[in-house]
């Protein structure tokens, strides 16, 4: 048994190469993006487009904001405070939209950010993003995907500073160097341990 450890030890820098040579001979052929994303090979942006706030998704709280809806109320400190639906609620001081506290009563959590997304930029370089969401222009890092919310919360956008890994492809798989493997299908990625397919994308388009 010693013996076999010591054998696939000596011969790990091996099968390494040979993992490079094929991502290498295998992602030659991949044609550049078209800068949005969305051209014909593997670079290019990607996530699971199910997984988005998209604008229906604000209409329940269009509807608390138009009714002006007390979403919680509680004492603390000798005093009553009262949470109103308003757009100010929503978005902070900078920009970002957060729904996450309990004040935010049967509203909590309605709008999914952060999100997860991808952009393959090379044959052994890609991004990884975990953007959150804010109102248009309020943030200065990378603009990841674009939405319109609605007539209360206009333009929104997830930003996000990205997260450089190399990677190789053999056969039909991308190992990422942070452990992460996606299998490549027709028109996108599956993540191993989810059955979610990740789409390419344009993140200059609005959805």
């Amino acid at each position: 048994m010693e013996i076999k450890k010591k054998c696939f030890w000596s011969l790990l820098p091996l099968i390494l190469a040979a993992m490079v040579s094929l991502s290498l001979s295998s992602c030659g052929d991949d044609d550049d993006d078209d800068g949005g994303g969305l051209g014909n090979g593997l670079k290019g942006w990607y996530t699971d487009l199910n997984a988005v706030a998209k604008q229906s998704d604000f209409n329940i709280i269009n509807e608390a904001i138009y009714n002006g809806e007390v979403l919680s109320s509680y004492r603390y400190g000798g005093q009553t405070h009262t949470y109103v639906a308003s757009r100010d609620l929503f978005i902070d001081g900078d920009g970002m939209y957060n729904d996450s506290d309990a004040h935010f009563g049967r509203l909590r959590f309605t709008i999914p950010t952060p999100i997860v997304a991808i952009r393959i930029l090379d044959d052994q370089t890609l991004i990884s993003y975990n953007p959150m969401l804010y109102i248009d222009d309020a943030s200065s890092e990378d603009a990841v995907y674009r939405l319109y919310a609605g007539p209360v919360f206009g333009n929104m956008t997830y930003y996000g500073s990205g997260s450089y890994y190399t990677y190789v492809k053999v056969e039909n798989k991308i190992i990422v160097s942070n452990g992460d493997i996606y299998t490549v299908i027709d028109g996108g990625l599956i993540k191993d341990g989810s059955s979610s397919k990740w789409s390419k994308y344009d993140p200059t388009k609005r959805n």
